[in-house]
């Protein structure tokens, strides 16, 4: 019998794949580029800059704050990092994603406890849960990326740790990327399974998409 009692689940790229499940990493997706095209503009309308300016802004910001500009807008520009989110992330998931059948089928059938652990925002989880058709699944299990408390720290994964009242080595953690899902998670013990097609990886399982991994994980016996 398995010792698995719930899973976190990363969202982008791992609850669904960019690109037309073309495995490709998010700055270089449709979906990433519409996002850097979105901050461009809220940083040239937010600093006055010209389209080069802001950029050369932009570059700046991600190097100083390491990629959380929503930390660096509030701390450098005074903007809310919620109105930084509603200005640059609130677009439809409809453009970016494909429907999966299976994929809510799977989660409902699950036998432990589901969870998700997104630096996404708000106001983009829930439009991707919403038209994935799986957000009640998660209950209240779900923390995004508004808190100063962020992947890939160990600490965010002990959230739902703590939100269960379960060890950490009783949780699974699944996503796609190495450093901010697999290795924070192994660090604190929890076992892992990486999304992703040809990877090398720490993580105990490897599967290519979502489906693939919860059928795996259904043969073993662990969900």
């Amino acid at each position: 019998m398995s010792t698995i009692q719930a899973i976190i689940f990363d969202m982008d790229g791992t609850l669904y794949a960019f690109d037309d499940n073309e495995e490709s990493a998010f700055a270089s997706s449709q979906f990433g580029q519409c996002i850097r095209a979105n901050i461009l503009s809220f940083l040239q309308k937010q600093c006055a800059l010209s389209a080069n300016d802001a950029e050369k802004k932009y570059l700046e910001l991600q190097k100083q704050y390491a990629g959380h500009i929503s930390l660096a807008c509030e701390k450098e520009l005074g903007v809310s990092r919620n109105e930084y989110f509603a200005a640059t992330w609130n677009v439809p998931a409809e453009r970016f994603l494909q429907y999966n059948d299976s994929l809510a089928q799977l989660l409902s059938g699950l036998s432990v406890r589901a969870g998700l652990l997104t630096a996404a925002p708000q106001v983009w989880t829930e439009k991707v849960l919403d038209f994935l058709q799986i957000r009640s699944l998660f209950g209240e299990a779900i923390f995004t990326g508004e808190s100063d408390l962020r992947k890939p720290n160990p600490a965010a994964f002990l959230q739902l740790a703590q939100y269960w009242n379960l060890e950490p080595k009783a949780i699974l953690a699944i996503g796609d990327q190495e450093q901010s899902d697999i290795l924070p998670a192994k660090e604190i013990g929890m076992k892992t399974l990486r999304i992703a097609k040809h990877a090398q990886t720490q993580a105990d399982f490897i599967a290519p998409d979502i489906v693939s991994a919860l059928n795996v994980l259904k043969k073993k016996g662990m969900v």
